[in-house]
């Protein structure tokens, strides 16, 4: 069930869906292709002193990727050495599961 947490002050959404981020867990890391887990991204959506971005700005990273990232310290940066864009991944991924979500629960009715 997707759920959207809010701030009490600004009242911006902030997406949470435990289905998608099991849905990235054990995909291939978007920079090795091993067995993923969820990284959400740190320079996108509504964030924060100590707030994680929106379960759908998360993209699949194995441990290894994803403690290096976090070790490299600027996330554009890093991503940008490794050739990829993540929000672009983000967004269509988000998208195809939502998609996929609303035929399955067209279905299901």
């Amino acid at each position: 069930m997707m759920s959207v947490m809010t701030r009490s002050r600004f009242k911006i959404p902030r997406i949470k869906s435990e289905k998608y981020l099991n849905t990235l867990r054990g995909s291939p890391c978007l920079v090795c292709r091993r067995g993923a887990e969820a990284h959400h991204l740190q320079h996108v959506g509504e964030r924060g002193v100590g707030r994680k971005s929106g379960d759908n700005w998360a993209v699949p990273l194995c441990h290894e990727c994803h403690m290096g990232l976090h070790r490299f310290g600027g996330e554009r940066t890093w991503w940008d050495i490794e050739g990829i864009d993540p929000i672009s991944w983000a967004k269509r991924n988000w998208d195809r599961f939502n998609d996929h979500s609303d035929k399955r629960d067209d279905t299901t009715g």
